[in-house]
């Protein structure tokens, strides 16, 4: 209902009803999306709802039958659906979920002409029954029923900072050049975060990240807003990846106006670096680059170059998965070589970053594979929530900053699910 002005003029009566009509899609947004949740823990489904970057639709894909791990990834043979993969193999595993049932929700005030029974949208049904249960489900997500991680600690201040101290004085021996050591930090909570809420109020607070929140069995409960693509890869066209590097507040500056240290500057540059590497080592010569630019994700600021090939005109069709194997790890989350920064990580992290710093996305959905490097993520446990958070680390580096732009990149979904 829109509340009545007795002596308000027409604009105040318009400009309410507007207010009144955006607050009503959004809860029904949320309502919806809590009833997928729900569904999916209660019928042991895989389910993953994501919004892509600058897009004002929510996907929903689930498998019914909770997904199936991969052995080995190989992107051109995986059927239509959606991608996780664990930031190294072992205790976690590549996990596909199916897309047997897709749907979406506009995000838009366009859709307060529907009706409320028109806010989904199926793009591919499921049966009657598995419908009528999605609608009339009326139970919560049970957070209680969530393995309960006790066993990861929040990262000691005092411990990073010694391990970024490490990772400087073996740079400085020419060990690495570029090291990203990772931290995590747990909140405990009473089992009343609003799935939902929280995932409109990321999308409406990050509107060019890749907001996801996945949920299996197999997984567990993960939700993030990623400003890192890994690749996109459109069958036939193109095929894209970025190098993402440097991280600062946003200030009352326009971004045109940011400016950014030499440290930051030669962090961003390896990563970059790293890519054209990747391509060298294929012998693809043929790919635009464009860059490197100041973009903002929510209230932080990030260099970005972006990678381009045509891949008709180069005829490498299978460019999208010869690329996955070697980027990731990316220089953007573990370091430069590769190798000695991989083996700092395993030795000095304290933690599994378990899909933190991995990736996921939808693969061959309408001839499109997106992927994206999971960052800015949490897990959702049985009594606490995981945050983690990682910073470059080069020659230049000061300990202590980089503990703060760690503290930056935590708060980033903190305050998001904890409704700060």
């Amino acid at each position: 209902m829109c509340k009545s002005y007795y002596n308000g003029s027409s604009e105040e009566i318009i400009l309410e009803k507007a207010t009144q009509d955006i607050k009503h899609t959004q809860l029904t947004a949320e309502a919806h999306l809590n009833k997928f949740i729900a569904f999916a823990q209660k019928y042991k489904a895989a389910l993953a709802i994501y919004r892509l970057p600058n897009d004002s639709k929510l996907q929903i894909l689930c498998d019914l039958s909770g997904g199936k791990y991969l052995d080995e990834l190989n992107l051109e043979d995986l059927p239509s659906g959606f991608l996780l993969h664990p930031f190294q193999s072992g205790s976690n595993k590549i996990v596909h979920f199916d897309a047997e049932i897709l749907a979406e929700i506009l995000l838009d005030s366009d859709s307060d002409e529907k009706k409320d029974k028109d806010v989904v949208d199926w793009k591919k049904a499921p049966s009657e029954e598995i419908e009528e249960k999605i609608e009339n489900i009326n139970t919560q997500f049970d957070f209680k029923s969530l393995n309960n991680s006790q066993n990861i600690q929040s990262t000691l201040a005092s411990d990073y900072l010694n391990m970024v101290e490490k990772g400087i004085q073996l740079i400085k021996r020419e060990e690495f050049y570029k090291v990203v050591p990772s931290k995590v930090k747990n909140f405990e909570f009473n089992n009343d975060i609003n799935l939902g809420q929280a995932f409109v109020n990321a999308c409406e607070k990050y509107p060019n990240a890749f907001v996801n929140l996945t949920f299996s069995a197999k997984t567990g409960l993960w939700f993030g807003a990623s400003p890192e693509t890994l690749i996109e890869d459109k069958k036939g066209a193109y095929f894209k990846t970025m190098a993402l590097a440097g991280t600062q507040e946003k200030s009352e500056n326009s971004i045109a106006e940011t400016t950014w240290t030499q440290k930051e500057i030669e962090e961003q540059a390896y990563v970059s670096r790293y890519i054209i590497n990747c391509f060298k080592k294929i012998r693809l010569r043929d790919f635009d680059e464009i860059g490197p630019k100041t973009i903002q994700a929510g209230n932080l600021l990030h260099l970005k170059t972006t990678f381009k090939v045509h891949t008709e005109s180069v005829n490498f069709p299978e460019l999208g998965s010869v690329m996955l194997k070697l980027l990731h790890p990316t220089s953007a989350v573990c370091g430069m070589p590769k190798e000695p920064a991989l083996d700092f990580i395993t030795k000095e992290e304290k933690h599994n970053r378990s899909y933190f710093s991995g990736f996921m996305g939808p693969v061959h959905l309408d001839g499109l594979s997106h992927l994206f490097v999971n960052l800015r993520c949490c897990q959702i446990n049985k009594q606490s929530v995981t945050f983690y958070a990682g910073a470059g680390i080069t020659e230049d580096s000061k300990a202590e900053k980089e503990w703060e732009e760690t503290e930056m990149k935590c708060k980033v979904l903190s305050d998001i699910i904890f409704r700060i």
